[in-house]
């Protein structure tokens, strides 16, 4: 059911607490979790706190949850979201970046491309790895890429002239799951290179046994064209605060 890949997709996310509340991102930076999670499709609704969240505020927002109506097209927004913001004290206004579309990645989708693509663990990747560690390009220094600790593994790179273009990296690693994280530098935008990695990091024999997530906000227009190019499977919509 989908609803069980919505629940994967929010345990691949965060890192919980034994009480089940999210303790932080899960990722090397550790940043801190949003205050809520709720994702939902047309067979239900999910919903995870913070370890902050007042237990009188979580229930009053479970029991909203429980009366939100299936959820039966993509973009739809939850009906009582401005209730959950005045819930959580949340003072800013709501917006594209709190909501987003969570596709599944199948393992081994392909891209019609043949860019040049270096892979984690591999011999090419290994040698790429270590140009890297003597410095940083630029372009990926100022895109947030400070230093090969940045590249979250496991990663896949494509090659433009022997430069990397675009990058896709598990932005999310979990027991049983991954989101994946995709940048293009900015002068290769437009040449179908998002397509290419995300294709390609699919295909990574470390993630075989792992079910594979590609989210997105609303208004990052070009993840969503990745996804419309690649065809990937619609599970449900989400909404962080």
């Amino acid at each position: 059911m989908t609803t069980d890949l919505l629940e994967l997709h929010a345990a691949t996310g965060c890192v919980y607490s034994p009480e089940g509340r999210m303790i932080r991102v899960n990722s090397p930076d550790a940043v801190p979790p949003p205050r809520m999670h709720l994702a939902g499709c047309e067979s239900g609704w999910i919903v995870r706190f913070r370890d902050d969240v007042d237990d009188r505020a979580a229930r009053a927002i479970e029991e909203l949850v429980r009366r939100e109506p299936p959820l039966r097209r993509p973009g739809t927004t939850p009906r009582f979201a401005e209730d959950y913001r005045a819930l959580l004290g949340v003072a800013e206004p709501l917006s594209a970046r709190n909501y987003g579309p969570v596709h599944l990645l199948p393992h081994g989708t392909r891209a019609s491309s043949r860019i040049a693509i270096v892979r984690h663990n591999t011999p090419d990747g290994d040698a790429l790895w270590t140009e890297l560690a003597a410095g940083m390009p630029p372009g990926l220094a100022e895109a947030g890429f400070t230093s090969v600790d940045d590249f979250w593994a496991p990663w896949c790179a494509a090659l433009v002239e022997g430069e990397i273009a675009a990058i896709a990296f598990a932005a999310r690693l979990g027991g049983h799951g991954a989101d994946i994280g995709v940048y293009t530098l900015a002068p290769y935008r437009g040449r179908g290179l998002a397509a290419a990695v995300t294709a390609a990091w699919s295909a990574l024999p470390e993630l075989r046994e792992r079910t594979l997530f590609y989210s997105t906000h609303r208004d990052n227009l070009s993840s969503q064209r990745v996804i419309a190019r690649l065809g990937l499977p619609y599970l449900g919509e989400s909404m962080r605060l």
